[in-house]
């Protein structure tokens, strides 16, 4: 398996990527593979262009990873294959559509940028002074394309981890009792690791408490943008409890998007309607999460991997109409009492009877 399948993951998802090929036992790298191997994998591959990959078979072509990034792109390819996902507008188009009579995009809403991760630019608008200003903040400080969604009132948030059409694991966002100790550890690492990308030298010290300094500050958790470093995290859930609707729609997003596997943010509102807030292609991962994702690789791999063996006829071999009564060797079987019957025929047989007495024969012993 392992010269076989490699595992292709980018500087945002290389943490878990790289110990997915570990525990798989297959190569992996931010590098495009080529086009030699058999499997990719492609775990949050970030890329500008179009990768070519030869005849391998994709889990998550690179090429898909890259439309579903565009997070208005992906909400237009989950619409249209009818996910339930809460009505949206590009953001140059918002002013017009609130100035129609009839839409179904109305405040509060919630602003983002096309790009986004984690609750980075994400903008609460009560009030269409608010969409105002937060267009502003798009086109003049941050010069990037946004949208403008219906605020959802969200009941439970969850991620349904979906791999070859199933949902693999199940997990439920709930507040955290330790905000401080948390949001510390949390920042820490992510600083960190950036620091280290970027060749920067931190004082772990000093850093440990500028990270516990804005802790002190955190009274609650935030009851918007329910991410890790605003209060919250996430709790494994029993695949046989989740709501069958919002599995429903989880896979559906999935497919919609043309992805073979994705972590899919979603949830259910105070009337139990299930939606879909988005899928992320390359999560992270770690305990039960990633011991699932590990077994379900396995098995899409060996199902890739191994051909696939000929039927079995369980009725038994088919048997030629015209074919006498045959042993398992292929012989003629003879009958005894037939051949005693043949004897005593030819004995009385004249000549003229000679060669009617040789078609019974041949017909007696399937020959005929």
């Amino acid at each position: 398996m392992g010269k076989d399948v490699y595992i292709y993951y980018s500087g945002a998802t290389d943490k878990t990527g790289g110990l997915l090929a570990e525990a798989l036992g297959v190569s992996g790298g931010r590098k495009s593979p080529g086009t030699k191997q058999k499997i990719v994998i492609g775990w949050g591959a970030k890329t500008d262009k179009s990768v070519s990959l030869g005849n391998a078979t994709v889990l998550n072509h690179p090429d898909l990873i890259r439309a579903n990034r565009n997070k208005l792109t992906a909400l237009q390819m989950m619409a249209k294959a009818k996910v339930n996902v809460a009505p949206f507008v590009a953001a140059e188009n918002i002013v017009a559509e609130l100035g129609k009579k009839n839409t179904n995009i109305g405040v509060p809403l919630v602003g983002r940028t096309n790009y986004h991760q984690g609750g980075a630019n994400f903008f609460t608008c009560l009030t269409r002074t608010h969409v105002n200003e937060v267009l502003a903040v798009l086109n003049n400080k941050l010069k990037k394309k946004g949208y403008f969604q219906n605020y959802i009132d969200v009941k439970e948030e969850f991620r349904l981890h979906v791999v070859d059409g199933k949902i693999i694991y199940a997990q439920r966002k709930v507040a955290r009792t330790n905000m401080k100790d948390a949001h510390v550890e949390d920042q820490m690492d992510k600083i960190k690791r950036m620091a280290e990308k970027k060749g920067v030298t931190i004082d772990e010290a000093s850093l440990k408490f500028a990270m516990e300094y804005q802790g002190d500050k955190l009274a609650s958790p935030d009851m918007i943008i329910k991410s890790n470093t605003r209060g919250y995290k996430f709790s494994s859930v029993k695949l046989e409890n989740v709501n069958k609707s919002l599995a429903s729609e989880a896979i559906k997003a999935v497919a919609a998007l043309n992805l073979q596997f994705g972590a899919v943010d979603c949830v259910i509102d105070p009337d139990g309607k299930a939606w879909v807030i988005e899928v992320n292609t390359g999560p992270g991962l770690e305990g039960t999460s990633f011991t699932s994702y590990v077994n379900a690789f396995k098995n899409v791999i060996n199902k890739i991997l191994t051909p696939a063996k000929a039927p079995v006829n369980k009725t038994g071999p088919v048997k030629d109409s015209n074919a006498g009564p045959k042993t398992n060797k292929g012989k003629v079987k003879v009958d005894a009492d037939k051949l005693r019957m043949l004897a005593d025929m030819l004995d009385q047989a004249d000549e003229s009877e000679a060669d009617v007495v040789n078609k019974l024969a041949a017909r007696m012993f399937g020959n005929g």
